[in-house]
């Protein structure tokens, strides 16, 4: 049985994604031109919401996805046991109490800090207990039917929030940025240790940052005025500012080239939809230009239901299953933003770097009345492995700022690269049950790995 090499693709990675570190919307800036009082973007509603909104969001989005997307854990770090995930959920907090001890105010008074926090943690582990319970979901481990949301994920990110609250909008942003860097390590953590689906812990940071805002917004009905420490003296974002950021997004991907793409009539191994994960950041120059680069992951699943495996294989087996293959992109170069009325921004960037694919099989199904003569149901009965090559990304968003540090933006990206492959194919099993494979001579013919991607980001400023 042969393949050709021109039709491997990739498919979806996590996104746990997806999680941010940003924070909430935090103090708008005096300096640029004011809206409405009654602006729809500038509301209480949407500086408070628009951040647990879109996880609850990406958690719909990802519900379908959620096995397929803990495959590529499986297949990578199947046995990552790191528990941090345990302790790092209180860091935020701890951190909180360590600066009010080191006797530096944060925007309230202890005493006022420690019931918005008690009103949150209370709101937090009611609303994960209850849905826990009612919803019964099994965990990817199996070890209980009490996985979503995420408790430890939950935990962070209300800790975070707090964290920013009390020191990231009273004092500096970066102290926000921390907390949530811890709050997406720990939910990293939770599925890398095969505790959590992806969308339990997107559920879980929305309910954490939401808990916070409620916990918080009662609070401030019961103290009013009272225990609030005088404000520190900011220096407002000037209209001409540099916009330096950190950003995370998530999104769908579609191929464009004809190797990945079902071209009617013919047979073979072809993509369907995949999504696209990436980190990014740029350092301005300017408020215009800027220098930077991305992390991303685009991944398909693989349909290979118009491959003829012949009489031979088609007699012990049920059919095919491909593991989807992903393609990492490491690439460099200038960003643009072009600053609009109201805090919208017109972004673009145009990348180059290097590209390298993950390792995936192609896996025989056995029939039952063969499974006992191969010892096993699942025969691997091709290896590949994309070798690492050139690659280049252009894309453009539209942004809209929420809060002093934070923005939301929907992009689009084109990824472009062409990979050759390292094969193997099974050519027996030994006496112990080994698998003996045979490299394939090098073709070097390449696969494009061409696509467009476009999704939701999470920005987080650093005026």
């Amino acid at each position: 049985m042969q393949f050709k090499s021109s039709f491997y693709p990739l498919l979806l990675t996590t996104a746990i994604s997806f999680i941010s570190f940003i924070g909430k919307a935090q103090y708008a800036d005096s300096t640029l031109k004011k809206a409405p009082v009654n602006n729809f973007w500038k509301s209480s509603f949407v500086k408070k919401t628009s951040v647990p909104l879109l996880m609850f969001g990406a958690t719909a989005l990802t519900w379908p996805h959620r096995k397929e997307i803990r495959e590529i854990r499986n297949r990578f770090i199947p046995t990552f046991r790191y528990k941090y995930d345990d302790y790092l959920q209180y860091a935020p907090a701890a951190a909180v109490v360590a600066l009010n001890m080191a006797g530096i105010k944060g925007k309230h008074s202890p005493k006022r800090a420690l019931v918005s926090y008690a009103f949150s943690l209370g709101i937090m582990g009611a609303v994960v207990n209850g849905v826990k319970h009612t919803a019964n979901i099994q965990r990817p481990d199996a070890s209980a039917r009490n996985s979503f949301p995420s408790g430890h994920t939950a935990m962070a990110f209300m800790n975070a929030a707090v964290l920013d609250k009390e020191y990231g909008e009273y004092r500096h942003p970066l102290y926000g940025v921390a907390g949530y860097a811890m709050a997406t390590a720990t939910a990293l953590g939770r599925g890398l240790n095969n505790r959590h689906w992806v969308t339990d812990v997107l559920a879980g940071a929305g309910v954490g940052i939401l808990s916070t805002e409620v916990g918080y917004l009662i609070t401030d009905q019961i103290f009013k005025n009272r225990g609030m420490n005088e404000p520190v003296k900011r220096n407002p974002v000037p209209i001409q500012a540099r916009p330096s950021f950190l950003e995370m997004h998530l999104g769908y991907a579609t191929a464009t080239s004809r190797d990945l793409k079902a071209v009617p009539g013919e047979e073979g191994i072809y993509s369907k939809g995949g999504f696209n994960y990436g980190l990014e950041g740029a350092w301005f120059l300017s408020r215009n230009f800027g220098i930077g680069g991305e992390f991303a992951f685009t991944s398909f699943p693989l349909n290979s239901d118009r491959v003829d495996l012949g009489p031979d294989i088609n007699e012990v087996s049920n059919g095919l299953y491909t593991q989807a293959l992903g393609v990492r992109y490491l690439n460099i170069g200038p960003y643009f933003s072009l600053p609009l009325a109201n805090n919208w921004f017109v972004t673009a960037k145009l990348n180059a770097g290097v590209s390298t694919g993950s390792a995936g099989n192609f896996i025989l199904n056995i029939k039952k009345e063969f499974q006992e003569e191969y010892g096993t149901a699942e025969l691997p009965y091709l290896k590949y492995k994309p070798k690492p090559a050139a690659s280049w990304s252009a894309g453009v968003g539209i942004q809209k700022r929420i809060g002093r540090n934070t923005a939301i933006k929907a992009y689009t990206t084109y990824f472009g690269s062409a990979h050759e492959f390292d094969m193997q194919v099974l050519q027996d099993i030994d006496a112990d049950g080994h698998y003996v494979y045979e490299r394939q001579p090098d073709d070097h013919e390449k696969t494009r790995f061409n696509h467009l991607t476009f999704g939701i980001g999470i920005t987080a400023f650093l005026w």
